[in-house]
């Protein structure tokens, strides 16, 4: 009889932990009010909202850049790609750790550098 309970809350255990490892890990409905820097220098301060599986950048939008689908792991680790017909690609990954944010991307649009960014911020409040 001990075996049998044993078995079955193991059963139990392992029916409940696979289906919630399964779970999609995403930031929906998050927002990051976001500062951004190249060589360490302040850039400015941005609003980067996550939505439906897709992330958008108030700065980005005014230069054209639309939303993107984003990746998101357990480890909170993210990775996106913004475009612009006349302006580029930019490539963005980060990482989220609790109310943080933080990470780094390039700018890659043709008859320029790359420019490198980094960038920190925290969740908004609203």
């Amino acid at each position: 009889m001990k075996n049998l309970m044993l078995l079955l809350v193991l059963l139990l255990t392992f029916s409940c932990t696979s289906q919630n490892s399964k779970a999609k890990m995403t930031l929906d409905g998050r927002k990051f009010k976001i500062e951004t820097y190249t060589g360490g220098k302040l850039e400015g301060s941005e609003n980067m909202m996550f939505k439906n599986g897709q992330v958008e950048n108030d700065v980005c939008m005014q230069w054209g850049f639309g939303t993107a689908a984003y990746t998101f792991d357990e480890a909170g680790n993210f990775k996106f790609s913004l475009t612009s017909e006349k302006e580029g690609k930019m490539d963005w990954e980060g990482q989220v750790s609790g109310f943080s944010i933080s990470g780094k991307y390039v700018w890659i649009k043709a008859g320029q550098d790359d420019i490198q960014y980094t960038f920190k911020g925290e969740e908004a409040t609203n």
